[in-house]
């Protein structure tokens, strides 16, 4: 299903950039490919209203992230998991048809992102990913309470980020030649 995107803001972003990590998670099984997100780019006042009302911090953030089920991180067996193609339905039941399903909203403020990215010498497409990567970990029940669970989620964003830069690549190549 994909991306639905929304831009309240001045910045030129493509929906793409979202659209490709959420299908290269789905591709790994983690997501169903039936499953959808919302992302919406807002402006500093907005996410600050957003974040004081919802959240009770009164301060512009990058990115706010809401999960429409409840979802638990995981297991490395799962991470693991590749799905079988639909030809190899092993049962012999017919499948039930494949409803669409909102997995979330993300919030992102592009603007806080771009003072980010100057802040820790990256670019604005870098930081962006990043943050986005970081929002959908979340949907996914991962978070950053603790040491060890920071870890984690730093890792699992370095994987994907390193994924999608890597299938960026394979991409731009192929249309070169």
């Amino acid at each position: 299903m994909g991306v639905e995107f929304v831009n309240l803001t001045q910045y030129k972003i493509s929906k793409n950039l979202f659209q490709d990590i959420f299908q290269l998670i789905q591709e790994e099984g983690i997501i169903k490919k039936e499953a959808f997100i919302e992302v919406v780019l807002i402006g500093q006042n907005r996410i600050r209203n957003i974040n004081k009302r919802l959240r009770g911090k009164n301060q512009v953030t990058d990115i706010l992230s809401f999960a429409f089920s409840e979802v638990k991180k995981p297991t490395k067996k799962e991470l693991q998991f590749t799905p079988l193609d639909n030809k190899e339905n092993l049962t012999g039941f017919i499948e039930p048809p494949k409803i669409p399903q909102n997995f979330g909203e993300i919030l992102l403020c592009p603007s806080r992102i771009k003072k980010q990215a100057k802040k820790f010498k990256k670019t604005f497409k870098e930081e962006l990913t990043l943050v986005f990567i970081h929002g959908l970990l979340h949907l996914l029940g991962y978070d950053h309470k603790d040491t060890k669970s920071t870890k984690e989620m730093r890792k699992r964003e370095k994987e994907i980020l390193s994924s999608y830069f890597k299938s960026e690549k394979l991409t731009k190549i192929k249309k070169e030649n």
